[in-house]
């Protein structure tokens, strides 16, 4: 009997160990900045904007007044947020407006700046894609990105 329980106690023992060094690797995605996820929710607005009236928004008015008409739900199911308009225009990391292409259509295919952090932070800045992903560039990767 006390040979079963120290079998048991040494099984359970290197099952911890293997689980906690599987745990640790890089697989897990850093958690997202509050800039980026700003950014992310006005992509998402950008995105419905162009799917619901089948052209891009000419400026940054009609696209204000476009989350206006939406209601609550609709913001949280697109993903979109229901927080204050002004933030959602603005990075909280250089408490500056995002800079936002428009009149431009995102294209799944095509990898181009559709709005950007003005400054950003340690000369990095979020930047949305036309393709959808929100990426972190520095100076020279923004501008191979805005071309």
């Amino acid at each position: 009997m006390r040979q079963c329980v120290l079998v048991l106690i040494g099984c359970v023992v290197f099952a911890v160990l293997i689980a906690q060094t599987g745990c640790t690797g890089g697989s897990v995605a850093p958690p997202q900045s509050a800039a980026q996820d700003r950014l992310a929710n006005l992509m998402n607005l950008y995105r419905l904007y162009v799917e619901k009236t089948k052209k891009p928004p000419p400026n940054e008015e009609a696209l204000r007044e476009f989350h206006k008409s939406l209601s609550a739900q609709e913001r949280t199911d697109r993903l979109i947020g229901n927080g204050d308009i002004e933030e959602l225009f603005s990075s909280p990391r250089d408490k500056q407006k995002f800079n936002v292409k428009y009149n431009i259509k995102p294209e799944p295919a095509v990898n181009r700046a559709l709005a950007w952090e003005t400054t950003g932070q340690n000369g990095l800045r979020w930047v949305a894609l036309t393709n959808g992903y929100t990426v972190e560039y520095d100076d020279q990767q923004l501008k191979d990105v805005m071309k």
